[in-house]
This record gives C-alpha cells, sequence and structure tokens, in this order.
C-alpha cells in the first residue's frame, strides 16, 4: 500500500520534471536570435508503476530526454538548394562583372571603338592625302587595338581572381571540416556517457549548412555514436575526428597558374558540381577562356584582312614608280597582343591610302573601309562588328539566363529555409504557453509536497498519543 513517503515522491518528481520544463523553455526564448539554433522540447513519461496486492500505483514522472525538433530529410533538401544557390551566386556576381567590363551598348565599348575605326577610314577615303585625316586614322587604330588589349587584360585579371577566390574558399571549406570532425568527437563523448548534445549538434549543423554553400556535399550520421560522415563531391573527408583536407594546387598550365583543388588521399583532381567553389571554377575555366578565344578570333581577322589590303597600296611618300609599301597596319596575333605596326605609329603619312601610287587615288583607302561589310568570320558569314554584336548579345542572354536561374533559386531556398525554420525555429508565443504550463504544474506538485508534509506532521502528532 502506497504511503505518504510515495506520495511526497511522486510530487518532487513533478517538481522536478516541471523545473526542467522550465529551464528548456527559457533556453529557447534566450535563443530565438541565435543563428542555427534548433528548438528544445522535454519529453515526459510515467514512472515505473509499484506493484502491491492491491493493485498498482503510479510514482510520479520522469525526464525521458530532451528532444531537438530537426528533420534530417528536410536538412538534406535545404543543403541541396543551397548548394545550387551558392554556384549561381558566383557565376552571376562574375557575369554582372564581365558585363559591366564589355560596357555595351555604350560610347566607350570596343563595338563603337570598331564603328569610329571604320568612319575615320571613311573620311580617309573622302581626303587621302590630308594629314589630319590620317592622324585621325592612326588614333581611332591605336584606340581600337588598345580596346582589344584592354579588355582581354581585364578578362585575365578577373580570371586570375578566381584562382585566389578558389584558393581561399578552399580554407573555409577545409577550416569547417576540422571543426565538424572536432564536434563529431565532442558529441560521441558526451552522449556515449548518457548525456544529451543538442547544442553542440546544432553548431555542427549550422557547420553544414554553411559547408552546403561552398561546395557540393552530403552528410550522413552514424546513429551508433551520432558522429557525421561529411563528403564531397562523393568522396569522404570527414569520418568521426578523422579530418581529410582538400588541397588548392598552383599549376602552371600554358604559361599561366591555374589552382586546381585536389584530394591529397587520392592525389587527384576533385569533381565540384555545385556551390560557390563550382561557380568559381566555371567562370574561370568556361565562360573567360570562351569569351578570350572569341575576342582573339574578332582581332586575329582584324589584323589580317587589314594588313592584306594595307600591303598592297603606297603611302604619301610613295609614287606610282615606287614599290608598295608592304607595311602592316597592325602587329600582333590576337587580343592581347594586337597594336598598330612601328611604321603606322611613327608616321601617318605610311598609311596606304592609294592603290596605284597616283596623286588623289583613294582606291586601297575604299577597299580598307568596304572590309567594314565584308563577311569574314563564321565561315565568311559575319562582319567585324555582326561578329562582336553577336558575341555581346550572346554573353548578355546566357548571364540574364543566369540571373533568372539565381532568382528563381532564390525564392525556393527560401521556401524550403522558411518550411525548415517552422519546425526548428523558436515561436515565442507557444514557449509562452508551455511556460504558463510549467509554471502552473510547478505551482500544483510544489502544493501536493506541502500538503503530504501537514498530513506527515499530523501523523508525527497521532503518534504521540
Amino acid at each position: 500500500m502506497p504511503t505518504l513517503q510515495n506520495a511526497l515522491q511522486i510530487g518532487l518528481s513533478g517538481l522536478l520534471a516541471n523545473q526542467q520544463g522550465l529551464n528548456v523553455t527559457g533556453h529557447n526564448v534566450s535563443n530565438v536570435n541565435t543563428e542555427g539554433y534548433t528548438r528544445q522540447k522535454i519529453i515526459l513519461e510515467s514512472n515505473k508503476p509499484l506493484k502491491v496486492r492491491k493493485g498498482v500505483f503510479g510514482t510520479g514522472v520522469n525526464v525521458v530526454k530532451i528532444a531537438r525538433f530537426r528533420d534530417a530529410a528536410i536538412d538534406r533538401d535545404f543543403r541541396a538548394e543551397n548548394q545550387l544557390l551558392g554556384d549561381l551566386e558566383k557565376q552571376a556576381e562574375s557575369m554582372q562583372l564581365i558585363e559591366g567590363l564589355l560596357n555595351e551598348p555604350s560610347d566607350l565599348g570596343l563595338h563603337n571603338a570598331i564603328k569610329n575605326f571604320f568612319n575615320s577610314l571613311q573620311d580617309l577615303t573622302t581626303n587621302s592625302e590630308s594629314s589630319s585625316v590620317r592622324t585621325t586614322v592612326r588614333e581611332r587604330g591605336r584606340a581600337l587595338a588598345r580596346m582589344f588589349n584592354q579588355i582581354w587584360s581585364k578578362l585575365e585579371m578577373i580570371r586570375d581572381n578566381k584562382n585566389f577566390e578558389i584558393a581561399d574558399n578552399v580554407s573555409k571549406i577545409n577550416v569547417i571540416l576540422q571543426q565538424v570532425g572536432q564536434l563529431n568527437l565532442q558529441i560521441a563523448s558526451t552522449e556515449t556517457r548518457g548525456h544529451q548534445a543538442n547544442d553542440l549538434r546544432d553548431k555542427r549543423d549550422l557547420l553544414l549548412d554553411q559547408l552546403s554553400r561552398l561546395v557540393d556535399m552530403s552528410a550522413n550520421e552514424d546513429p551508433a555514436n551520432g558522429s557525421m560522415t561529411v563528403s564531397i563531391s562523393g568522396q569522404s573527408f570527414v569520418v568521426m575526428g578523422v579530418v581529410n583536407k582538400l588541397e588548392a594546387l598552383s599549376e602552371n598550365v600554358e604559361g599561366k597558374e591555374v589552382i586546381k583543388v585536389i584530394n591529397p588521399e587520392t592525389g587527384t583532381e576533385m569533381k565540384i558540381s555545385s556551390g560557390n567553389l563550382h561557380g568559381m571554377l566555371e567562370i574561370r575555366d568556361r565562360v573567360i577562356p570562351n569569351l578570350k578565344n572569341l575576342l582573339d578570333l574578332l582581332a586575329s581577322a582584324f589584323i589580317e584582312e587589314f594588313n592584306q589590303v594595307h600591303r598592297q597600296g603606297y603611302g604619301l611618300k610613295g609614287g606610282r614608280h615606287s614599290p608598295r609599301t608592304g607595311i602592316d597596319f597592325f602587329e600582333g596575333t590576337d587580343a592581347q597582343s594586337i597594336a598598330l605596326s612601328p611604321e603606322i605609329e611613327n608616321d601617318p603619312s605610311n598609311i596606304a591610302a592609294s592603290k596605284s601610287g597616283a596623286p588623289g587615288d583613294n582606291s586601297n583607302a575604299l577597299e580598307m573601309a568596304q572590309l567594314r561589310n565584308k563577311g569574314v568570320l563564321n565561315n565568311y558569314s559575319f562582319t567585324f562588328e555582326d561578329f562582336y554584336g553577336r558575341l555581346v548579345s550572346t554573353f548578355g542572354l546566357d548571364s540574364e539566363s543566369i540571373q533568372a536561374q539565381l532568382s528563381n533559386q532564390e525564392k525556393l531556398a527560401e521556401h524550403v529555409e522558411n518550411f525548415r525554420e517552422s519546425i526548428i525555429g523558436v515561436n515565442l508565443d507557444e514557449e509562452l504557453v508551455s511556460m504558463i504550463r510549467f509554471q502552473k504544474a510547478f505551482g500544483a506538485n510544489a502544493r501536493l509536497i506541502t500538503t503530504v508534509n501537514e498530513l506527515m506532521g499530523i501523523v508525527v502528532l497521532l503518534g504521540r498519543y
């Protein structure tokens, strides 16, 4: 038969359980604005009942555990969307930078430099012996060459900066991997002793969220010890407390520094497929080389076509019985190296406007001016301006597509994050209700203990008689 002592123990168990509930509620409220915090809830169950001859009697309440409101499946969904978001962010950021560099349409871009050069050649056809017109042709040709040089150099600068960003990104990833490994050990050590490591798990989950923005990753928990195995591009980098770090290896490829992301354990290059790191690699290894190749093709065509016509003509110093100049208008082979030839740079009278050497002959200038409308690229179907216009418009459409994808991905990632936050986030209204509930229960159990104590006092007094 249960005694007053049993009733006292029941009241005490309720008092302690509800005190723990108040502590958990207070912990939730105090961390309402803490990034990565997961709402916690006390899980209660009745104690093992007391069996006696006359029946089974309750013995109070027991705190089973303090649960986290976390769903591994939703975490995986969020991190998958976060990886795509990180990838598109870096691509969109760099493509906007390149759009600003191309600066089209404007009066300061390459298209305008091409137009101005041809306009100066047109002026030369009407006044082929004018020194001022010839000087203008030289200046416009120089401006055109320098515009090619400038765009090429700035693209190369963006590419070099991507190398630094990639190396920095690898360092950030390695720091996170190291921290996850340390937390694995702390969580396993805590939970194998029968304690809970909720706050440590929150820190680890926040780190994994941050990692998912940087690179394609996956994380799987070992239920035996609570540790998280982290993989990057399908290769394991954290197993319990053992951490394998990425390596940013500098290599010389065709005379240029290239930072490659290596798995030092296998010595092979990583095949990164998403995250910030993939976005950087995509810009460095595909977008910029493609643009530079197209610019080189355009510059090379300019050099070849103009020089071929220019060599056939005469400058002001030549007569009809003098040899043709044989002078190139441009020198170089691509957008990086294109420049005016020294003969044109030093003396605009060497510009070969005449085909015959006769005074007033403008036929060679006319042929150079007509190159504006000649199909010279893409199987002779595009003029210089057409080719560059298509380059700019194609890049603009690609950039617009990336921006649209980024906008959609931001909305999708935000939707998944909001859904996850509705589960793991602290709701102050709910916490207030819980606080009142635990407060009332705590007061009731305290009242029970007081009542039992009074009854025990009466029993003691009865025992004196």
